[in-house]
């Protein structure tokens, strides 16, 4: 099962009205394994999901929480293997171009939740694409990414931070126990870390 999400030590289930979402972090902070623990609790709420990672550690992890329910998955490295049936559609790591074309080709891409982990390694052509919608979330170092401004500019329902950018986002960051973020949202705001599964 997935990870539990904590917002202020209570047990949070992350909703729809929380997208679209930036998750922002340095590494080894603890905003990478959330993400993927954010989108495998929207997976197995029943959520359907368009998954872009630039390494296949994430994609790996995602497996891992979401034990059981590996059918409702599948596993893409070229367009014409896309099968839009399946819940979670994972795109082979760093394949930017296959990204671009499933964007084109899904039929139920508004029904889908777009993860971008690792955002400072695409290129702007993936944001040009993606960045108008609004079930989206964008993970990783925002000010190591070409698209920052354009990040920083569009209007998120929640922002979640793991460690200061140098861009501003509009939150104000406290002091944060290790691998705790800041998650700040129209709804709720606080300190937001993982339940890990014993």
């Amino acid at each position: 099962m997935a990870e539990q999400i904590l917002i202020n030590n209570t047990i949070y289930q992350v909703k729809e009205n929380d997208l679209p979402c930036l998750i922002t972090y340095a590494e080894k902070t603890g905003g990478s394994h959330f993400s993927v623990s954010m989108i495998a609790d929207l997976f197995l709420q029943g959520r359907k999901i368009l998954f872009l990672t630039a390494y296949p550690m994430a994609k790996d992890n995602f497996f891992q929480q979401i034990k059981g329910h590996e059918k409702n998955t599948s596993f893409i490295t070229e367009e014409n293997k896309l099968d839009a049936t399946s819940q979670a559609i994972i795109l082979e790591s760093g394949n930017e171009a296959l990204f671009l074309q499933t964007l084109k080709r899904l039929s139920d891409l508004d029904e889908r939740i777009i993860l971008v982990k690792n955002m400072e390694v695409f290129s702007q052509a993936v944001f040009d694409a993606c960045l108008d919608k609004q079930k989206i979330i964008l993970s990783g170092n925002i000010d190591k990414c070409v698209a920052k401004k354009q990040i920083a500019a569009k209007k998120f329902h929640t922002v979640v931070v793991f460690s200061q950018s140098e861009i501003n986002l509009g939150v104000d960051l406290p002091v944060l126990e290790k691998y705790t973020g800041y998650w700040h949202g129209e709804e709720i705001s606080g300190s937001a870390k993982l339940k890990f599964n014993q």
